[in-house]
């Protein structure tokens, strides 16, 4: 398994994932300008099959994981923690001090996860996401020391 730089010419499968991941997924421009700037993107590989992404942002010290995903072929096998070990490790290399994110009630495969590497719930945004049956409420979670998962 390794990691490679998410960029403009080798972006369109995660792009292509994101858009399985999700039942509301960003347009493709909005997916490629979040490969430059403030931001930075990686995908997680085994040989040519990707199995995975994430997309982050930078302010100041401050993170974002703005996105992540995994193919569908590469779910139930643990590799969300691999791939959100990577982010983790590029925020600390970035100087990042905290993360925020945002993930769906209804998820609570990735609420586990993130609680189990420290991230805490701050707050619940109401009627945040789209979903067929109407709107569903999002859980704020910020890691607030990221020495807890090393």
């Amino acid at each position: 398994m390794n990691f490679q730089l998410l960029n403009g010419d080798n972006y369109l499968p995660a792009y292509e994932l994101q858009r399985q991941c999700h039942q509301y997924p960003w347009c493709q421009e909005t997916f490629a300008s979040c490969l430059e700037g403030q931001y930075f993107a990686w995908q997680m590989m085994q040989g040519q099959q990707l199995l995975g992404f994430y997309v982050g942002l930078q302010v100041l010290d401050e993170g974002t994981l703005m996105d992540i995903g995994l193919a569908p072929q590469a779910r139930g096998k643990g590799l969300s923690q691999p791939l959100l070990d990577h982010f983790l490790m590029q925020c600390r290399d970035k100087g990042i001090s905290e993360i925020w994110l945002e993930v769906r009630v209804s998820n609570q495969g990735a609420i586990y996860l993130y609680r189990k590497n420290g991230f805490q719930v701050i707050e619940t945004r109401k009627n945040y996401y789209p979903t067929e049956q109407g709107r569903e409420d999002a859980l704020i979670m910020k890691l607030a020391d990221l020495t807890i998962k090393s």
